[in-house]
C-alpha cells in the first residue's frame, strides 16, 4: 500500500468514527466528558477534540470536507498527523477567539475536525491554480462563521495559516 493510500484509508476510518460518535451522542447512547480546547481543559480533552462534535450536522460537514481534501489532493499519512498535531496544540487564547456582530460572548470550548480541515486547506494553497480566489473563499467562510458567532474564527485562522506556512517551508 502506498503512502497516499494510507492517508485515504485513515481518512475513511476517522470519518466513520467521527460520524458514529456524533450519532451515538445525538441518540444519547454515549455521553462524553468536557472535551475540547478550553481555558481549563485537560490533555485528554485536547487530544480528543477533533473526533467529537456539537451535533451530527457539524460532524457530517467536517467529514465531507476532510474527505474531499484527502481524496483529491496528494496527502500522505504524515500530513494528516501534522494537521492533527497543529489542531490539538493551538493555544486556547487563539482557539477561543470568535468575533461576531450579533454575539458578544466568546466561545467557551472548541471541538471538531475543522481544525484539521483548515490545516489541510492551508497546505493546499500553493497547489491550487487560483490561489487568491481560493484564499478569498476560505476567508468568506470564516467571515460567515464570525457572523454566526458560534464558530471559533481564531482557531480556523490559526490552523489555516500554520498549514500554509508549513507547506511553504516544506517547499523551500
Amino acid at each position: 500500500m502506498q503512502s497516499g493510500k494510507h492517508a485515504k484509508a485513515t481518512a475513511l476510518v476517522v470519518g466513520v468514527a467521527v460520524v458514529s460518535l456524533a450519532l451515538f451522542r445525538a441518540t444519547g447512547i454515549v455521553s462524553f466528558p468536557l472535551v475540547g480546547i478550553s481555558d481549563g481543559g485537560s490533555c485528554w480533552g485536547r487530544l480528543a477534540h477533533p473526533f467529537l462534535h456539537v451535533g451530527l450536522l457539524h460532524a457530517l460537514l467536517n467529514v465531507y470536507v476532510f474527505w474531499q481534501l484527502v481524496f483529491f489532493f496528494p496527502f500522505r499519512l504524515r500530513h494528516l498527523l501534522l494537521a492533527y498535531l497543529v489542531a490539538v496544540t493551538c493555544p486556547a487564547s487563539i482557539a477561543l477567539w470568535s468575533s461576531s456582530l450579533w454575539h458578544t460572548a466568546a466561545a467557551s470550548q472548541v471541538v471538531g475536525l475543522s481544525g484539521v480541515v483548515y490545516v489541510l486547506l492551508g497546505w493546499v494553497v500553493p497547489m491550487v491554480p487560483r490561489r487568491v480566489r481560493f484564499c478569498l473563499s476560505v476567508a468568506a467562510w470564516m467571515a460567515f462563521g464570525a457572523l454566526v458567532g458560534t464558530v471559533a474564527v481564531g482557531f480556523h485562522g490559526y490552523c489555516f495559516l500554520v498549514g500554509a506556512g508549513a507547506k511553504i517551508i516544506n517547499n523551500l
